[in-house]
């Protein structure tokens, strides 16, 4: 809902961005539409020689390391680099890795295609220089040259004679470069654990580096005429890429001398290196029409000859490597992960865009000429119509887009209906072939990546929009039909029944003016509030198509006997015996596990670890996570065990140390020594009043029942809270009455406190869910209760205690943990006026226990914050009061 919120208020302030600018957009829409054809088709066909030269520049770089490669295997790799590069910005590390999956796949050396990709961005870089200094001195020459332009050169400058020494280093002292990048990683390494953990490099990146700029460095010493060759072919690529500027600038009519076309080149291809944005999105059209405004150019020409230059030579190139990717087969499955999530965001990205330009266009008039053609086709009304469908569809587009980032196949199915008016719309407004054609290649794009779109919208909540769509549109029918038809003495038309539903659909559809003239305020209030109803009754309907799936009934007895005998034949934690509580639903996986989870809004909390054969660990939690993006839920594992941390990891999940579990080891535990010394005299002094420890099997009597009531009650009225849940069990009578209490009696026979001990099934180990007291209790109460759990627990067999999560205990206490566990050690040791975590951890540390990590597995540092509040809406009892709405009927 947040995220709607912002795309709506960012909307509005595009919208009014657009409003202050109208007669430059005005402008700027006229130059565009000016741009002649045939001069535009040859920049785009000089694209095919400039990427066959850049191509060239692999070759040659990759033969100068001694690796023979022919021009159409190359292709679709340097067309594929580029997307990757765009979305997974590394400085060029994700194109590399194409390239080194590739070469390997036709058993080529890996490294060696790695040390190739680096001589041809020195290359290029190095190329580049000579057509960026010819520029800054024109520049220069022209007094027009500006600090920020200068300090990008220098930055340039920097890295080109940075690699440059990096290869002389590898040639000359290859073991002083390999102590560089070790120096480098463990730098680098200390900085990111200042942040993020997740944030290092691998191991064995230092090893990796040195050796790419070693091979390069020997190969670039053995055949240094390659390398010229390498470097003379980058420079050829470049002046192609300055004849389509040129011939861009001639589609545009607009005159241009070989100095202004270079300087204005050079400062556009410099943005687009030192920009931090990928690829120099932004950046780089900004200060290439900067630089050309500044040396004479009209604004609105060197905007519309820079957006087209762009489009040729980065979005249509980038696009047809967004479709090599996808195509490739050289990368496995996990490798091909992030280049396939950010091709759906890509697509989110250009049909968000699309928004923009329909708007745009539906708010710019029309081209006169274009008009005429077209008025002896379609009348006004008409027209009028496709303005209000563009710009209606620009709304629907921007709206679409999150759905679409989120896979969503209703937004999928309504994306390219939707696209399918714009091309209409376009064509009958103005006869936009421009906007057309490009709504039409995104309804192809979408088209061939429909099966990435699978994650379902809550069905009930689609029939409950579908019902809200058509019954918008009835009430709209008849708010505004009736509305008409009795307020006519408000308006200067008497309107019968048909007339007045005549002019609502006019009104609600505006396929033209409708030349109603309110004579009261409440005339205009009333024509104006049927747009609100529209509006409201609209947005709505959108909503509930777009929803996550909400599992709306509980858990059925089936699922539960299922889950509770694969629970006791493989649980073995802590965790196990509250999977089996009423809150839980469950997921089984074709490997015979179990996880059980809540939810909460969109978000799947789950319950420690699957449970199930140890083998079907990583395959469950494989399964799970596709169920969950079907459904489109984010997905959190809460209190998981060290040991399964890596398959986590392996998957592609974030962890976060959330505390340790304390494990008495009931073998070595003794009230005798020193370790036994604080617990003695609480122990022997209660014991010697009459206290006495006795464990109460199950079924519990209705007579105790009732007592360990009341001192539930007490309790939690003491604490001023609430019963828990997910994590813990909750005074439940039937719950407790079919479990062992473990109670301290006074002398006098009373309970003075109790807890209720849990079974952790296949692990030889006991431990305790509710643990509650009385207000006024002798001191050393508890301690006597968990010495006599300790020793009962011995007698039964069992090898170890398990005193439950020490939250936050032990996080963050090392320079190298990520910044976030480093802020929760702070709440820990500062913030005990809210909770006492360090009072509980010192109660616990007592009985001498080891500490066992738990973790909190989340997907994406960006999903952080909302897995840990939906992991403390799932403990806080009902899911809290939005939960309770958002999953009502």
């Amino acid at each position: 809902m947040k995220k709607r919120w912002i795309v709506l208020i960012v909307t509005v302030l595009f919208l009014g961005v657009v409003i202050s600018r109208f007669t430059e957009l005005e402008q700027l829409k006229s130059t565009l539409a000016q741009g002649q054809l045939q001069w535009i088709a040859v920049a785009l066909l000089l694209q095919i020689p400039y990427y066959a030269i850049f191509n060239a520049s692999y070759q040659s770089a990759f033969d100068t390391v001694g690796i023979r490669t022919r021009a159409g295997e190359l292709m679709p790799l340097t067309l594929g680099a580029l997307f990757v590069n765009l979305v997974v910005p590394a400085g060029g590390a994700g194109g590399a890795v194409l390239f080194a999956d590739d070469f390997a796949r036709r058993g080529k050396s890996p490294a060696g295609a790695a040390s190739g990709v680096l001589l041809q961005l020195i290359a290029d870089l190095s190329a580049f220089i000579f057509v960026l200094i010819p520029g800054l001195f024109y520049l220069f020459t022209q007094h027009d040259l500006k600090i920020y332009e200068i300090v990008a050169a220098v930055f340039l400058l920097l890295l080109v004679l940075a690699l440059s020494s990096l290869l002389l280093l590898g040639w000359w002292k290859p073991v002083w470069l390999e102590r560089l990048f070790a120096w480098s990683q463990r730098t680098a390494g200390w900085l990111f654990g200042r942040f993020n953990r997740s944030l290092a490099l691998a191991d064995d990146w230092a090893q990796k580096n040195a050796t790419e700029f070693n091979q390069a460095s020997a190969a670039a010493a053995k055949h240094p005429l390659r390398l010229m060759r390498t470097v003379g072919i980058a420079f050829l690529a470049h002046w192609v890429n300055i004849a389509s500027l040129y011939i861009l600038f001639r589609a545009f009519n607009q005159p241009i001398g070989l100095g202004v076309l270079v300087a204005g080149y050079a400062v556009g291809i410099l943005f687009w290196i030192v920009s931090i944005t990928p690829q120099g999105i932004g950046v780089m059209e900004g200060a290439m029409t900067l630089a050309f405004a500044s040396l004479g150019i009209p604004m609105a020409a060197a905007t519309a000859v820079v957006l087209a230059f762009r489009g040729v030579t980065f979005w249509l190139p980038m696009s047809l490597g967004f479709f090599a990717v996808q195509r490739l087969h050289t990368i496995s499955p996990q490798q091909r992960t992030l280049p396939e999530t950010w091709g759906v965001r890509f697509v989110a990205i250009l049909v968000a865009l699309m928004g923009v330009i329909n708007v745009l266009s539906a708010v710019t008039p029309s081209l006169v000429e274009r008009i005429h053609l077209l008025e002896t086709f379609s009348p006004l009304e008409v027209r009028h119509g496709g303005h209000l469908t563009a710009a209606l569809a620009g709304f629907a587009l921007l709206m679409l887009a999150g759905g679409l980032a989120r896979r969503k196949r209703v937004a999928w199915l309504v994306t390219m209906v939707v696209l399918g008016l714009s091309v209409v719309s376009h064509l009958l407004k103005g006869l936009d072939y421009e906007e057309a054609l490009m709504a039409a290649g995104l309804m192809l794009m979408l088209w061939l990546m429909r099966n990435h779109f699978h994650a379902d919208s809550d069905r009930p909540s689609i029939w409950q929009g579908v019902r809200a769509l058509v019954g918008a549109t009835l009430f709209t029918l008849m708010y505004g039909g009736t509305g008409f038809y009795l307020l006519d003495r408000h308006y200067s038309i008497q309107f019968g029944l048909m007339d007045a539903l005549r002019q609502t659909v006019i009104m609600f559809t505006q396929f033209y003016d409708p030349g109603l003239t309110p004579v009261t305020h409440f005339g205009r209030f009333f024509a104006d509030s049927i747009y609100m109803v529209g509006a409201v009754t609209f947005g709505y309907a959108g909503f509930m198509l777009l929803r996550p799936v909400f599992v709306r009934q509980p858990a059925t007895q089936a699922e539960r006997d299922r889950a509770r005998a694969i629970v006791e034949q493989y649980g073995h934690s802590s965790m196990a015996r509250f999977l089996l509580f009423d809150d839980k639903r469950y997921f089984f996986t074709p490997g015979g596990s179990v996880i059980g989870y809540a939810l909460v809004g969109r978000t799947a909390v789950t319950l420690g670890d699957p449970v199930g054969p140890p083998e079907d660990l990583s395959p469950s939690i494989q399964a799970f996570f596709s169920f969950c993006q079907r459904n489109d839920w984010q997905l959190v594992f809460y209190q998981t065990q060290p040991y399964t941390l890596e398959a986590y990891k392996a998957a592609g999940f974030d962890a976060l140390c959330l505390g340790h579990e304390g494990i008495v080891n009931l073998k070595t535990f003794s009230l005798e020594g020193k370790d036994g010394k604080p617990l003695r005299p609480p122990f022997n002094k209660l014991k010697k009043a009459g206290y006495t420890f006795i464990l109460h099997q199950p079924p519990i009597s209705d007579e105790l029942l009732s007592e360990l009531r009341a001192i539930s009650d007490e309790w939690l009225t003491m604490m001023h809270g609430s019963e828990k849940r997910f994590s813990l069990g909750w005074f439940e009578d039937e719950y407790i009455r079919n479990s062992p209490i473990a109670a301290v009696h006074a002398p006098e026979g009373w309970v003075a406190a109790f807890a209720n001990i849990v079974p952790e099934y296949q692990r030889n180990e006991v431990t305790i869910d509710l643990m509650r007291r009385r207000r006024e209790l002798e001191n050393g109460t508890m301690e006597f209760m968990f010495v006599s759990l300790f020793e009962w627990a011995k007698q039964q067999g069992y090898d170890t205690f398990n005193l439950g999560l020490s939250a936050l205990s032990g996080v963050g206490e090392h320079p190298d943990d990520p910044a976030i566990e480093r802020v929760m050690h702070f709440i820990y040791e500062h913030v005990n006026q809210f909770y006492n975590f360090k009072g509980l951890h010192a109660f616990k540390e007592k009985f001498h226990p080891q500490w066992s990590p738990r973790y909190l597995i989340y997907r994406g540092a960006s999903n952080m914050a909302q897995a840990w509040l939906a992991v403390t809406q799932a403990n806080s009892g009902e899911g809290g009061l939005l939960n309770y709405f958002v999953h009502k009927k």
